[in-house]
């Protein structure tokens, strides 16, 4: 019984074997290209775990600010799409105003 339990698992095992190995041989020399990729990211990960360490409090501190600081988002949005076209008016003016300042400083 456990003869013909192995030889029928062989049986199923064969050809996903023989789909596997072609598989291998592009993933051999994808991972040769990313274990010195992995080396330059291990100190790079042993950098950032303090600094990790430090942000999270910070995050911690920053979460009620900025549920405080959307609604405020939420109001100056509509004032912006208001003070736009002011600035349009303003600009001209403002270069105006320049120019009359250059006029009257060479005086």
């Amino acid at each position: 019984m456990f003869f013909y339990l192995e030889v029928s698992l062989n049986s199923e095992v064969e050809p996903l074997n023989s789909e596997v190995a072609p598989l291998n041989s592009e993933v051999a020399p994808l991972n040769s290209e990313v274990a010195p990729l992995n080396s330059e990211v291990e100190p790079l990960n042993s950098e950032a775990a303090p600094l990790n360490s430090e942000v999270a409090p910070l995050n911690s501190e920053a979460a009620p600010l900025n549920s405080e600081v959307e609604p405020l988002n939420s109001e100056v949005e509509p004032l912006n799409s208001e003070v736009a076209p002011l600035n349009s008016e303003v600009a001209p003016l403002n270069s105006e105003l320049q120019d009359q300042k250059f006029k009257t400083r060479n005086f």
